[in-house]
């Protein structure tokens, strides 16, 4: 006899959208979900990417854009936007399968960290370099995805001085809003 679990709430759901960062600390660990056919919002945060260590050094910044471009073609992910934050990278990302996602991730945080530290195999740098295991979030398409994108370019724009930062929370910022369809 067949039986039916119990209805899964909209809070349940929502949480298997997020992976990572503080957001699983002290939780019992599980698999990351890997969405192919949607795009995922991917943050890598460090608070030790201060002064030669910042991500958006002279000498960093370049490299962290070049290696997300080759990465991205290693590992057949495509890239919808890219932030370079100085202590944080945000990603709108969308991966052929696992395996690529887990590569792609696996690369970047890896790579990066041995770029901007100079770390090599028998030198390590001491210390943890990214604050937490990188944060995913799963966006839907259409409005979910608009914001999001909306979201890292507005980070883009904090990054090079070109707006005042934000606060988080509110609506998004008038030069960002997209359009709207007509009914």
């Amino acid at each position: 006899m067949f039986f039916m679990s119990a209805q899964f709430s909209f809070q349940e759901l929502r949480q298997k959208d997020f992976f990572g960062g503080n957001h699983g600390v002290g939780k019992r660990k599980c698999r990351r979900p890997v969405v192919t056919k949607r795009p995922m919002h991917l943050v890598l945060k460090s608070s030790v990417a201060r002064g030669r260590y910042s991500l958006l050094h002279r000498k960093n910044s370049k490299f962290i854009s070049q290696l997300v471009a080759s990465l991205s073609a290693r590992w057949a992910v495509r890239v919808f936007e890219f932030s370079n934050n100085g202590n944080h990278l945000h990603l709108l990302i969308q991966a052929r399968d696992r395996k690529g996602f887990r590569g792609f991730v696996r690369g970047l945080s890896a790579m990066t960290v041995r770029h901007v530290t100079g770390t090599e195999k028998g030198r390590p740098f001491g210390k943890r370099f990214w604050d937490s295991i990188p944060f995913t979030r799963i966006v839907a398409w259409g409005r979910s995805f608009l914001l999001a994108k909306n979201y890292v370019v507005q980070n883009q724009m904090e990054a090079a001085g070109v707006v005042p930062h934000f606060p988080r929370g509110q609506a998004v910022p008038w030069w960002l809003d997209f359009p709207h369809s007509a009914s």
